[in-house]
């Protein structure tokens, strides 16, 4: 409520009457800030969409170094393994190849051991005709014919019993060397079945890692696809946010386009008011010469309430260039130099930031129910609508206006009478 009976007169007095005729601005401005902030939001997610875009591959290509590796590790286990089924195809072949061996050696050795229990059952046969035809071995050679035949006889008996037991030995022998190639041949086949069987072992071990690599590689395809599949979620996502971005930028440039129209239109009317206004001045002046008492609009100020106390001055180290109602309802203050500080008069808060290009910013604060100050022709402020504001704390700077000098303010203080609400002179406050 406060803010709407400082308005109204302030909408009636010189310089803000463009206000009323210049009320799109400020809604064209907020309606650009806020599309510029929908623009930098879409700004922000399209930047994480193109992060995630950037993780998304290259974790696909981490994935592929991963699967590449492995399946040159895949082929080495398979080329290891096609080289140990090669050795023990080999090993397979000496073994059969051996046993077919150690068969014929027992084989030789069957019949040799057969022919070996012949000859000693030749041998034994042999000594116990002996040995009962002991005494009549010497019969058949006594009835021999002469002394020669006698020594033929018995050399030839001798000889037959000498080869019979020669041959024994020589089986003997023969069995022995067999023997030892059949224990030696045993003693080579249990080797290279040992090797056999530890190559089987090593193979299977291989065939266990190859199945191990295979579940990774599944694994890692497995994930690559799901990879896969959200960098099409993401780059669809990201298209969609640059269309976004692309229609939001159009937006603002045609905003921002139909906001400079609005200020030329606005410096436009400002134009012709201005004009108007001095020109009806002018007319005034020329109608009926000033009096001393026309010459002052003063309305004697009613006391400040006790809890604001004096008005602090708002331009630190200034002074007042124009008193109040000479130009109108408010006195200029010049600043020490373009750009001077300017300061809450008193305690409150900010009912209003009026902008106005020819005018700058307009901050009013709102002190008590019954009392306000108004700032005009300054920079962009340092408070916002609805702060609080203690006496002395810095609005902003002089120089926001164009038609107003940069060192200049114009400064209003306003007070309600009963209903009506009136500008008053502020050097009675100070």
């Amino acid at each position: 409520m406060g803010f709407r009976w400082i308005l109204l007169p302030l909408v009636l007095s010189q310089g803000f009457l463009l206000g009323v005729l210049a009320q799109n601005v400020p809604a064209q401005e907020r309606t650009v800030r806020n599309l510029e902030d929908q623009l930098s939001q879409a700004k922000a997610l399209e930047e994480q969409s193109q992060k995630r875009i950037r993780l998304l591959n290259q974790e696909l290509a981490r994935l592929s170094t991963r699967v590449e590796n492995l399946l040159k590790e895949k082929a080495r286990l398979e080329g290891e393994i096609a080289r140990l089924e090669k050795e023990r195809a080999a090993l397979s072949r000496q073994i059969a190849q051996l046993k077919e061996e150690i068969g014929q050696t027992e084989g030789r050795i069957a019949k040799l051991e057969r022919d070996l229990g012949s000859l000693k059952e030749r041998l034994q046969a042999l000594m116990r005709s002996l040995h009962r035809e002991r005494a009549g071995r010497y019969l058949p050679l006594l009835r021999a014919q002469s002394f020669t035949d006698l020594a033929v006889r018995a050399r030839w008996v001798g000889y037959i019993s000498e080869r019979d037991a020669e041959l024994v030995r020589t089986l003997q022998a023969t069995l022995k060397a067999l023997r030892e190639e059949r224990e030696r041949l045993g003693l080579l086949l249990a080797d290279l079945t040992a090797k056999e069987k530890a190559l089987g072992q090593t193979q299977r071990a291989l065939e266990g890692q190859k199945g191990e690599l295979e579940a990774t590689l599944a694994s890692l395809r497995q994930e690559a696809q799901g990879k896969r599949a959200l960098l099409r979620d993401a780059l669809t996502e990201r298209q969609r946010l640059q269309a976004q971005l692309a229609a939001l930028q159009a937006r603002v440039l045609a905003e921002r386009q139909r906001l400079l129209e609005l200020k030329r239109q606005e410096e436009e009317r400002r134009r012709r008011e201005e004009e108007r206004r001095r020109q009806e001045a002018e007319r005034r002046q020329a109608a009926t010469p000033p009096s001393p008492r026309q010459a002052s609009v003063v309305v004697p100020p009613p006391p400040l309430p006790a809890t604001v106390g004096r008005l602090a001055f708002p331009v630190p180290g200034g002074r007042i260039l124009v008193p109040y109602g000479q130009e109108g309802p408010f006195q200029v203050i010049q600043g020490p130099a373009p750009g001077s500080p300017v300061q809450a008069a008193a305690d409150g808060y900010v009912a209003g930031v009026l902008y106005l290009p020819n005018l700058g910013y307009t901050v009013m604060l709102v002190h008590t129910e019954t009392l306000s100050t108004v700032y005009t022709n300054l920079q962009e402020p340092l408070v916002q609508e609805g702060q609080r504001v203690q006496k002395g704390q810095l609005l902003g700077y002089t120089g926001g206006g164009l038609l107003i000098r940069p060192e200049e303010v114009e400064f209003r203080v306003a007070v309600r009478l009963g209903g009506e609400t009136r500008f008053v002179d502020p050097s009675a406050y100070y």
